[in-house]
């Protein structure tokens, strides 16, 4: 039995004795040091936050272009839908985001200009998605959380899914997967663990890239627990039946599409290289920046003599490096950002994107899901490493984030005004697709008229050369040629302008309207015998 004088002894150690001040200090100094990269966000960094992203997307309100009917491409099955009733039937549910859908009838109903409503409600969105980023971030105590946030709420990447018409389904799905991951990273009780289970059902539902919700949370437990146990993830098992479940109710209504053939497989693999090494990019050196980019058909990521898989075996060296540190927190912590931004891009490196005319593009929308993770993952490691060096490291971080932020906030602001403005906007995608006649045609519609200034940004004879590479690559456009011989006539070249009018009245049947044009411009260079034909023409179709 032990003596009292033994029991009296221990009693420093249960922390009922008064420490003494100078051995206190210091170790609640160190505590602080260590801590304060995670200080949760308080209510002037939301003001900041909220501030900060209205005043650099606020440009893309300006636009009027929606839905362009120079589109070729359909963006959402909100086009080719009468009402937002068919948007919930079985079938469309298996394929389409019904919310994302209902949500564009919904904005049509408002008494407001549509397009500004449709880019006001995206950037309501995007900012409620980056405040559940936020709170991700401070429940897994991540350090940085709030600089991780503000550069995902900036990102220039962004810009595209919150501009161009369509893509409100990757903005509603990023926020049911936060909000999955929120309640399943927090899981203090039975409410939050249905909360889960409910959002991560609908997240699957509009999004496939939601099927790696437990797949994180198993990465999340991982990088909890400091010695694994395999009852840990006992409570993922319901979530793996329920995306099981899910996956083959939804494959279900695509039971009849047809096997890929090996050539369709090579040629998959070469494409979804390009776009892993695009979307990495465009996440972390986003300097770069358009609605559509450019697809280099040429480049060969695919198995043989010359195997090239640089995007993919990209990632290799760092989880190898993770394999021998498991044991460590930094470790686990590295190994849940980088797995969960690949299980969220996958989806999107096996998509196509295509310009609007429908050559393959690479679409940053596709990176929109997973852009978070990455971005939490360097700018957390970077400032766990920075704040490691003490009081010099707080304020090299300081201004090493300031800078960073200031970076992006010039980069997307600028993109986003020269997008904000349409005749900008399409000049700019002709000339980055000069193969292209849609942005051109666009364009032309914008510079041509009746009431444009006079001070036009284009000189007739631009509007003149415009026509001219439209019709050499769709010479059917006949209200095109149209305007190129009006635009003749203007800037006086007449015979010209009569090859046009010939070639219309030779190959079409135009009506009375164009028939009398035609006819005054006969008489004016002096065929009055093929004016009086014209004429006949148009009585005859009377």
């Amino acid at each position: 039995m032990p003596q009292p004088h033994n029991t009296e002894a221990r009693k420093p150690r249960t922390g009922n004795l008064i420490v003494p001040p100078s051995k206190k200090k210091p170790g609640s100094r160190r505590k602080r040091s260590a801590t304060d990269a995670r200080q949760p966000a308080r209510l002037r960094d939301y003001f900041a936050l909220i501030a900060l992203v209205i005043l650099v997307f606020s440009p893309l309100l300006m636009s009027d272009v929606l839905w362009s009917d120079f589109d070729s491409i359909e963006r959402s099955a909100f086009q080719s839908m009468d009402s937002w009733q068919q948007a919930w039937t079985l079938d469309s549910i298996r394929q389409n985001n019904p919310i994302a859908i209902s949500s564009y009838f919904l904005e049509q109903a408002i008494p407001l200009p549509t397009a500004t409503v449709h880019r006001s409600i995206n950037i309501l969105l995007h900012l409620f998605a980056a405040i559940l980023l936020l709170k991700n971030l401070e429940t897994l105590k991540f350090p940085a959380a709030f600089s991780a946030t503000l550069i995902f709420a900036l990102h220039p990447a962004t810009i595209q899914t919150l501009f161009w018409a369509g893509y409100r389904t990757e903005i509603i799905a990023l926020i049911f997967i936060l909000s999955a991951l929120y309640f399943g990273n927090r899981n203090r009780n039975a409410r939050d663990y249905i909360a889960t289970m409910v959002l991560m059902t609908i997240a699957c539902l509009v999004h496939p890239a939601a099927f790696a919700i437990p797949i994180i949370l198993a990465l999340v437990i991982l990088q909890k627990e400091r010695s694994i146990h395999v009852e840990s993830f006992n409570r993922l098992l319901p979530l793996l039946c329920l995306c099981l479940f899910l996956g083959m109710w939804i494959n279900a209504g695509n039971a009849n599409v047809e096997g890929v053939d090996p050539v369709s497989r090579t040629e998959r693999l070469n494409h979804a290289g390009q776009n892993m090494a695009h979307f990495t990019q465009q996440a972390l050196l986003p300097i770069n920046n358009a609605l559509f980019h450019r697809f280099d058909i040429d480049a060969k990521y695919e198995i043989g003599v010359g195997m090239n898989l640089m995007p993919f075996l990209l990632f290799v060296p760092f989880f190898i490096l993770l394999a021998f540190n498991i044991k460590k927190t930094w470790s686990r912590a590295i190994l849940l950002g980088l797995c969960s931004y690949l299980a969220l891009i996958v989806y999107g490196t096996s998509q196509d994107g295509h310009f609007i005319d429908g050559a393959l593009a690479h679409e940053d929308h596709h990176l929109y899901v997973a852009l978070p993770m990455i971005v939490a993952l360097v700018i957390s490691a970077l400032g766990r490493l920075i704040y490691g060096m003490g009081t010099a490291g707080k304020e090299l971080w300081v201004m090493a984030c300031s800078l960073l932020v200031l970076i992006e906030i010039i980069l997307s602001a600028a993109f986003a005004y020269s997008i904000a403005e349409p005749t900008k906007m399409w000049t700019g995608m002709s000339e980055r697709w000069p193969n292209a006649w849609e942005p051109k045609a666009a364009l032309v519609d914008r510079i041509d008229l009746p009431d444009s200034p006079e001070d036009s940004l284009f000189t007739n004879l631009q509007l003149i050369n415009m026509l001219q590479d439209i019709l050499e690559k769709r010479s059917d456009l006949v209200e095109r040629r149209k305007q190129l011989a009006r635009a003749f006539v203007v800037e006086g070249q007449l015979n010209n302008a009569l090859r046009e009018y010939k070639h219309i009245l030779r190959e079409t049947l135009p009506d009375n309207e164009f028939l009398e044009e035609a006819a005054r411009f006969l008489d004016k260079v002096g065929l009055s015998w093929d004016a009086t034909k014209t004429r006949d023409r148009m009585t005859n179709t009377q």
